[in-house]
């Protein structure tokens, strides 16, 4: 009786404490983060960023037959590499068919990035080049959009041998 008491206890806590948060998460509107920044980078409207979503939708149904055999081919190479009799001539013949799927699956996402390209005015082009990278780097995050960033240092070359 008394571990009962206790569990329902916790789970009261627990709901008291959580509730509040999903409450305050109920303003926000659907759509990734990813979404959130290109829209506000580029300054999209809602009828740029519908077309946009429709594309990406469109090019995932398209693409679903190329992507799954993608993942089967590497399955298959997994197999083979793994296989102490699998012989060279098999493995690169597996990895050639790999090659041409992503090459395949590359061309259908350029085309992609082409027809969103149509969507967007002169100016929100011009400032593509500003965007945030993939994972953020050297970005502040939400703030100083247009900030200019150094160039990445070069690498020091390493000191010359002279040999005797």
């Amino acid at each position: 009786m008394k571990k009962i008491f206790i569990v329902i206890a916790v789970l009261i806590v627990s709901a008291t404490v959580v509730a509040p948060t999903y409450a305050l998460q109920a303003d926000k509107k659907p759509g990734s983060h990813k979404e959130f920044c290109f829209k506000n980078h580029l300054g999209l409207t809602d009828q740029q960023l519908a077309k946009m979503k429709e594309l990406k939708n469109r090019f995932h149904a398209d693409t679903r037959n190329l992507r799954y055999n993608l993942k089967i081919k590497r399955v298959e190479m997994r197999k083979l590499f793994t296989d102490p009799k699998t012989d060279d001539e098999t493995l690169l013949a597996k990895q050639k068919e790999i090659s041409e799927l992503r090459q395949q699956l590359s061309e259908k996402k350029a085309q992609m990035k082409i027809e969103w390209r149509k969507i967007l005015t002169a100016e929100q082009i011009a400032k593509l080049d500003r965007m945030p990278h993939r994972h953020h780097e050297r970005w502040a995050h939400h703030s100083n959009q247009d900030r200019q960033y150094p160039a990445k240092k070069e690498m020091k070359s390493a000191p010359s041998r002279s040999r005797s």
